[in-house]
């Protein structure tokens, strides 16, 4: 059975635009883990932050990851922070293929200042925070690719690399 491939990295680099895209090229279903959430619990992404807090998002995440890794592969866009958790860790390294889309936490803040997205409100934090995951995202990743570059750039290599069929 074909192993999911998963994208993570931090807010602003590219995993729901690049995920969509490779999908396409792959033929496969496209999942992002923030819509799956948010269908499963009934909230957006704010309002669960803001009424349930990120401690109860992380373990529902974990809970939906672990019932949708379970399916029929496909693409999955990660939250930012998945990775943080071991649990969450140890399943990708079971069922996924994991690409790390690394991105300057300038670039990042550029990309999402302004949106509704409750771990951007502000830019030190911010910056603090992406290179804190920095390390949990590296070692989930089978592969690191500069997120950074046009978006046709990345999803170019990333699509290349999980047709030519990469194991770690």
């Amino acid at each position: 059975m074909p192993r999911w491939l998963a994208l993570t990295g931090y807010m602003g680099a590219g995993k729901t635009t690049v995920g969509r895209e490779v999908a396409g090229r792959l033929g496969r279903a496209f999942v992002d883990a923030d819509d799956a959430i948010e269908e499963a619990v009934g909230l957006g992404i704010p309002e669960i932050f803001s009424t349930k807090g990120e401690l109860w998002f992380r373990r529902t995440e974990e809970r939906v990851l672990r019932d949708m890794l379970g399916d029929d592969a496909g693409v999955l866009a990660l939250g930012g922070g998945a990775v943080e958790s071991a649990k969450t860790r140890s399943l990708l390294a079971r069922s996924a293929r994991v690409v790390y889309l690394e991105v300057p936490a300038e670039v990042a803040w550029g990309r999402v200042s302004g949106s509704d997205r409750p771990l951007a409100g502000d830019p030190g934090r911010f910056a603090r925070r992406a290179e804190a995951r920095d390390p949990n995202y590296r070692a989930s990743a089978d592969l690191v690719v500069d997120a950074s570059r046009p978006v046709a750039q990345v999803v170019d290599e990333v699509a290349a690399w999980a047709a030519a069929g990469v194991e770690a």
